[in-house]
């Protein structure tokens, strides 16, 4: 534990590059606010972090970091993004904004795994991927209950909206606590466990992202939480490992028909989650005249356009960030308006960047599960967060079979704390040990 009085000399010590690291991931929630010569934070957090690597090559000659088992599957999506820009039958423009995107969040991940020195270095990170969160969750909350909001964004018949944040859709806005909260609950496990003064403040914070993703009212994001919540139980073993099976029974029955007995306005909201995947293959007009359905009859529209993309391009897609362009050559049954997305990541990868960019998507994925599988079965602090990677990877994967969740650098956040349980384990001992 880093005393208070030891902070200034920690942040003093802290590397250059890291507060490149540390700005890119803080600008995911300032977004357009407070906006610099015209430009978003996250634009200028790509200018700060190349100006920081470069620096770093200038004054230290560049130092040696550790290999990082994920970096081929990193590089194999950075090929995949530009082959299927190169070769993109909609135009190659569109790519380079999404090149951009995504090479952002490929870096942070990798340098948050390879920079950290000193377990001091890695307690900042904790904090900034503690506190970014919190302070999003927190300005939510205040829209939420003041009301402030599209009338769209209305909570039923209640003077709430649907919390939002800076992000400005309540799913993308739920995706993002989505890779937040898994590392506050741990952590929160962690101050309990060693009876630390942090368990209140962490446990402060874990109540008001909870809250603020229940207000978002967005049904996949708390299906992906769900099966967030299910893996870190599942990983934690022991009896917890029994309610698992507790939690999926009453899912089940909830989704089958138990949410009538939950309380309004929840339990309807819950109860039209299955219409996911029960939507009716109707025309808008019809669509129109039956609200209770409209927006997974739109969800399907959309989905259904982003296969028939594929379909027409399935080795390199249609071209990264090309779904809005083209999408009205696959519009359907009168669906002429796109959403900008097919409301499911995978849809949305392999339509735009073919079999090829999906195949390395599962692949980064993939590398990153094992590395974090393998810390869990270290001790201590490692293993905790750990399991928070594996709870924000499985969170996050299944929020994206409803969403596309790779806009707004929302990615970064997840990046940092997947590479979190690389660090974990290289700083093990030190962070048990050690004392500032």
């Amino acid at each position: 534990m880093i005393k208070a009085s030891a902070w200034p000399r920690v942040l003093w010590q802290t590397p250059l590059i890291m507060w490149g690291v540390i700005y890119a991931i803080v600008a995911v929630p300032m977004q357009d606010y407070l906006m610099l010569a015209g430009y978003s934070h996250s634009q200028l957090a790509t200018v700060v972090l190349v100006a920081t690597l470069v620096l770093t090559w200038q004054l230290r000659r560049w130092q040696v970091w550790p290999a990082d088992e994920t970096t081929p599957a990193r590089v194999m999506m950075l090929v995949a993004l530009c082959l299927a820009s190169g070769f993109a039958p909609a135009g190659w423009r569109n790519g380079v904004d999404e090149i951009r995107r995504w090479g952002l969040a490929l870096l942070v991940g990798y340098l948050v795994y390879v920079v950290p020195r000193r377990w001091q270095d890695v307690a900042v990170l904790v904090g900034v991927l503690v506190l970014a969160p919190l302070g999003e969750a927190i300005f939510a909350l205040v829209q939420s209950v003041r009301g402030i909001g599209p009338a769209a964004f209305q909570i039923a018949n209640s003077p709430f909206t649907r919390a939002f944040g800076t992000i400005g859709q309540p799913n993308s806005f739920a995706g993002y606590l989505n890779g937040a909260w898994p590392l506050v609950l741990c952590l929160t496990v962690v101050a309990w466990q060693r009876r630390s003064r942090w368990v209140w403040p962490l446990l402060g914070a874990l109540v008001v992202i909870g809250a603020a993703l229940l207000l978002s009212f967005s049904r996949g994001a708390w299906i992906g939480a769900l099966a967030g919540l299910l893996v870190i139980l599942w990983l934690v073993g022991g009896w917890w490992r029994r309610g698992v099976a507790l939690i999926v029974v009453t899912a089940v029955v909830v989704l089958a028909g138990g949410w009538q007995y939950v309380p309004a306005p929840f339990g309807p909201r819950l109860g039209s989650a299955t219409q996911i995947f029960s939507a009716p293959d109707i025309m808008r007009d019809d669509a129109q005249q039956r609200p209770t359905v409209y927006a997974a009859v739109e969800r399907a529209a959309q989905f259904k356009a982003g296969v028939a993309m594929w379909q027409s391009a399935p080795l390199l897609g249609i071209g990264p960030g090309s779904y809005t362009r083209v999408y009205p050559e696959f519009a359907r049954q009168g669906w002429l308006i796109s959403r900008g997305h097919a409301h499911n990541a995978y849809v949305q990868i392999i339509a735009e960047q073919g079999i090829v960019g999906l195949i390395a998507y599962l692949w980064l994925w993939l590398v990153q599960w094992r590395r974090a599988w393998r810390t869990t079965h270290a001790g201590g602090v490692a293993r905790w967060v750990a399991i928070a990677a594996c709870g924000t990877m499985a969170s996050v994967a299944m929020h994206e079979c409803f969403e596309y969740l790779q806009v707004n650098y929302l990615p970064l956040h997840t990046a940092a704390v997947v590479a979190l349980a690389g660090v974990a384990m290289r700083f093990a001992p030190t962070v048990r040990e050690e004392q500032v």
